[in-house]
């Protein structure tokens, strides 16, 4: 999904009067946050937000805006409504009397208005909001939020009806609405409006009938927050810190002096941090230590150390004592590091699949099958964007390539070169030269080193790589520099 979220949670209002600080909204911020993060978007998340600060990262929000199809507004805290325009209450904001307020807070037609100028097409405003409301007492509005009419292709969520107060708790560490929310929100092929129906029926039973979430919508056309294509499986069977791995902070254990030591970018630091493994208890690790440890093996090897390189080069001897019955904890760590980054998002065309060929030897072993049908679930709904996905049941991959002479541009001048014309996977176009190549956009490559570049290019293991071609390779072509 090609979608950005802002995210925001204010609980700890400055002004002096306890009834101002609310419990939950960090936790449902932080919720969100995650979910969205698993669902496909690039979250930017802040809590406790004052107002210069809100409105720079909206600001700077805004900015991102055009480069994406679908965009995301979240906001849990307080808000007001004065003379009919909604107001977001920055912890800073100030509520000696209605004037204050409004220059001290968000309006919201100001996000509206960022959102309503982008080029998404599908943009996305919630607002947990009017909890609690302690304005009254200072001879605020005292009735909710005002409606809002939302602008063309953009759905407004409220987590209750315009006059309305919406609950702070209710559903465990979060608010009735957005614990809702978080419950229905990763179900897989529910359209937006349907998704928002289940939340509300959920509100209305929770809050005994006290409290209903309402939406106005323009949205043109469908959208599903999951079309299949969460970044993990909601049934990953490890916890949130060991699949976004760069939020792992550890206890100071000797595990976790371990891991710190492989995360670093010194060699020597990450082969004494190898050596160092291989003398803990494998018996007191459970099965999130020993999935990150085979994490933090691939970035180390994939970095070029020695010691980690030569785990991967005899990977089923390494594997062995690491094993736990039928489960490899160790082996999904390293095929989760090779496609999964660091906040457990796929990576895209940034893979880790320097070590492919190492790893995918252990296909054919029974010993692994667990593992090999553990990332091929996980990569399942990515595999429109990969060309090969490791299984325990793995296949060979045709491969079309075309050799010709073709000009090439010298100095301004052009020259006959035999290169690599065009390159096909499953009928789908990779690559194609396009006859407008300067000599120094192209790399010599011999006969027998091509496979190489083509299996790196494509992210395919040499093993499984069924290379046709038009003509038999010759000795010496040129291909593009970045195969």
């Amino acid at each position: 999904m090609n979608a950005i979220a802002l995210v925001v949670g204010n609980s700890n209002y400055a002004f002096n009067a306890p009834s101002f600080v609310l419990k939950n909204p960090g936790n449902d911020a932080r919720g969100v946050a995650e979910a969205l993060t698993r669902l496909g978007f690039f979250v930017n998340l802040y809590l406790d937000e004052d107002e210069r600060s809100f409105r720079q990262h909206l600001h700077d929000f805004s900015t991102e805006l055009n480069k994406y199809d679908n965009c995301l507004v979240y906001f849990a805290g307080h808000a007001i409504q004065i003379e009919g325009v909604n107001y977001l209450a920055a912890i800073d904001t100030s509520f000696e009397d209605e004037s204050s307020a409004k220059y001290t807070s968000i309006q919201l037609d100001l996000v509206l208005d960022y959102l309503r100028r982008s080029l998404c097409k599908v943009k996305i405003v919630i607002l947990d909001a009017c909890r609690n409301n302690p304005f009254a007492s200072r001879g605020f509005n005292d009735s909710g939020l005002a409606p809002v009419k939302a602008p063309t292709g953009t759905l407004i969520a409220f987590s209750t009806s315009p006059g309305e107060r919406a609950s702070d708790t209710g559903f465990g560490n979060n608010s009735i609405y957005t614990g809702a929310l978080l419950k229905h929100i990763a179900h897989e092929n529910i359209p937006i409006e349907e998704m928002f129906k289940r939340v509300r029926t959920t509100v209305y039973s929770l809050s005994n009938k006290k409290q209903i979430s309402w939406e106005h919508t323009s949205l043109i056309g469908d959208f599903y927050f999951n079309s299949g294509q969460l970044i993990h499986s909601v049934d990953l069977p490890y916890g949130e810190e060991y699949v976004a791995d760069g939020r792992y902070e550890g206890s100071g254990t000797d595990f976790d002096d371990v891991i710190s030591g492989m995360k670093t970018y010194t060699w020597d630091v990450q082969k004494a941090s190898i050596q160092a493994l291989r003398k803990l208890d494998k018996t007191r690790l459970g099965p999130n230590e020993k999935f990150l440890i085979g994490r933090n093996i691939l970035q180390v090897a994939s970095g070029g150390e020695f010691s980690a390189s030569d785990i991967m080069a005899d990977l089923d001897r390494y594997l062995q004592p690491w094993a736990d019955g039928d489960e490899n904890h160790v082996l999904n760590g390293i095929l989760f590091e090779m496609y999964f980054n660091s906040e457990g998002r796929f990576r895209g065309d940034r893979l880790k699949t320097g070590c492919l060929d190492a790893v995918c030897k252990l296909e054919d072993n029974q010993k692994y099958k667990s593992s090999f049908e553990f990332i091929h679930k996980q990569l399942s709904p990515f595999r429109e964007d990969l060309y090969y996905i490791p299984s325990s049941n793995p296949q060979s991959v045709p491969v079309e390539c075309v050799i010709v002479e073709d000009e090439v541009m010298v100095q301004g001048k052009p020259r006959k070169h035999t290169v690599l014309k065009r390159v096909m996977v499953k009928g789908k176009l990779v690559y194609e030269f396009n006859g407008n190549e300067m000599e120094m956009m192209l790399t010599p490559v011999n006969k027998e080193h091509f496979p190489e570049h083509i299996s790196r290019f494509l992210s395919i293991p040499l093993r499984r790589l069924n290379i046709v071609t038009s003509i038999d390779v010759p000795d010496h072509f040129r291909i593009p520099y970045y195969m």
